[in-house]
């Protein structure tokens, strides 16, 4: 039987990376992604004793989508805050990637493309397209109705076909 550690291990060797990816897809900024990434890492390591051994990837992706959803809200009330002392809000920062697929425009493209959605929409849509999850799997990672996220999917697309529109399949 292998102990807690080398378990966190093994998990975190195969979905470290792709949890950061993911966290990149979600807050549009590369570094935001990344600290999202570490925190949620931390967070399964502090209740890996709760998570089912056999497949923690779906507990690590709903903690990241609560992060992310969290943050956003933090952000808003922020901005809330300063509008009404008549201040500018902060300008968020463009993403940038350094990436080996040489696929970086595509890829800043994508991400800018994203921060047009709603924080939940986001999720759906990335969750659905990157992570390749089914509507009732992001229904239990959103904690929503299929239906909803359904309708998440469908209405974020609808916003993203006119911005993406030239983006052509690779050969």
């Amino acid at each position: 039987m292998r102990t807690r550690d080398e378990q966190f291990r093994t998990f975190f060797n195969l979905e470290a990376e792709r949890l950061r990816r993911l966290a990149i897809f979600l807050t549009g900024d590369t570094e935001a992604g990344a600290d999202m990434a570490q925190e949620t890492l931390a967070r399964l390591y502090r209740h890996w004793g709760r998570v089912k051994s056999d497949d923690p990837g779906p507990y690590a992706r709903r903690i990241l989508v609560n992060l992310v959803r969290s943050s956003h809200r933090r952000r808003f009330v922020e901005r809330r805050f300063l509008e009404r002392r008549h201040r500018e809000p902060q300008p968020g920062s463009e993403p940038s990637v350094a990436s080996q697929s040489g696929h970086v425009d595509e890829f800043l493209r994508i991400s800018s493309a994203l921060k047009c959605l709603s924080p939940i929409g986001r999720a759906a849509i990335v969750l659905r397209f990157y992570e390749d999850m089914s509507e009732a799997d992001i229904a239990r990672t959103l904690d929503r109705p299929v239906g909803t996220v359904k309708s998440d999917i469908h209405r974020g697309l609808a916003k993203l076909r006119p911005l993406l529109e030239d983006i052509r399949e690779p050969i």
